[in-house]
């Protein structure tokens, strides 16, 4: 069987929908397992999300377009989890559609490996992070103090502050529907739902948003742990 047929076959046998080129390098020397990824990814078969990272896809029919088989924030997590990045219990991620970066809790890891597709890219945060630097709108020259606690608090007297509420967009129905679409269950809150409004704003750089985020969740899981 040709190298090619073999690499294949290993790919579709595989459970996911993320493949790691470690996983098919017993199969033939570096230079040919190179060259087979390349002309899987010419012939549709594979997506790459990042070095040694790729992602099982297919060929529209109609259009001609290659596709990944599952969205964005499903692949990005699935490749995490197997680059051992994140663990199973760590790695909330920010509410899916909002801008153009997904951004993970990596817990004590220090992570900067690249992963992308179609504009979209993966941002960490993990427990060093305390200031996270602002947009560079003229109004935000100065670093936001992340509180690690009181933070829903935080969150409402912010918005007060900027006189900002939260008004769902079909963006956001439809951002729910592809992720049920894809096995998760969406849940957001009204604190979350007050964070993606102020990064609408202009008030919260995407940093702020997700470190934000990452404490209020983390600080929910203590209450809940504790009662």
């Amino acid at each position: 069987m040709k190298l090619e047929d073999r690499m294949r076959l290993s790919i579709r046998r595989r459970a996911g929908h993320v493949v790691l080129r470690a996983e098919l390098a017993s199969l033939g020397s570096a230079s040919q397992v190179s060259h087979v990824l390349k002309a899987l990814q010419h012939g549709g078969e594979l997506l790459r999300l990042g070095a040694g990272v790729y992602a099982k896809a297919h060929r529209d029919e109609k259009t001609g377009a290659v596709e990944p088989e599952v969205d964005f924030e499903t692949l990005a997590r699935e490749a995490a989890l197997k680059l051992k990045m994140l663990s199973p219990t760590v790695g909330d991620a920010l509410p899916p559609g909002q801008g153009d970066r997904l951004v993970f809790d990596t817990g004590r890891r220090r992570v900067s490996r690249k992963l992308g597709l179609d504009g979209r890219s993966v941002g960490y945060v993990n427990d060093r992070s305390r200031f996270s630097p602002r947009s560079r709108s003229s109004h935000s020259e100065a670093r936001m103090a992340i509180p690690t606690t009181g933070v829903a608090q935080f969150v409402r007297a912010l918005a007060r502050k900027h006189k900002v509420s939260y008004t769902r967009t079909a963006m956001d129905q439809w951002a729910e529907t592809v992720t049920r679409l894809a096995g998760d269950e969406v849940r957001s809150g009204s604190v979350q739902d007050l964070l993606v409004a102020l990064k609408r704003a202009g008030k919260l750089s995407v940093d702020d948003m997700a470190a934000l985020l990452v404490n209020y969740l983390r600080e929910r899981k203590q209450d809940v742990r504790s009662v």
